[in-house]
């Protein structure tokens, strides 16, 4: 089995990755605002690289249903929570 056979190539690392960015990025922004930048400039290359990847190298549509795209977005809902309560406790503690 080729581990590059497809779109489905290792999908749940991409989002993983992506989770870690965004939490990493909305809890520590407000202290340091550097990585608000770094963290758009990853979202441009990913969608850059996806896009070239689906136009010339992936051939099948991927294999997955709603569910792993639901828990992305429910996760996604708390991170601009994490940014209030960890940017109370960073804008705070002076």
């Amino acid at each position: 089995m080729n581990l590059y056979s497809g779109p489905d190539y290792l999908m749940h690392f991409k989002y993983s990755g992506m989770l870690n960015v965004t939490f990493v990025t909305f809890m520590y922004g407000l202290a340091i605002p550097l990585l608000f930048p770094i963290a758009f400039t990853y979202f441009v290359v990913l969608y850059i690289v996806e896009k070239l990847c689906l136009t010339y190298y992936f051939k099948k549509p991927p294999m997955y249903d709603e569910k792993l795209n639901e828990s992305v977005i429910g996760t996604l809902k708390w991170a601009p929570v994490f940014m209030m309560i960890f940017g109370y406790w960073i804008m705070g503690n002076r």
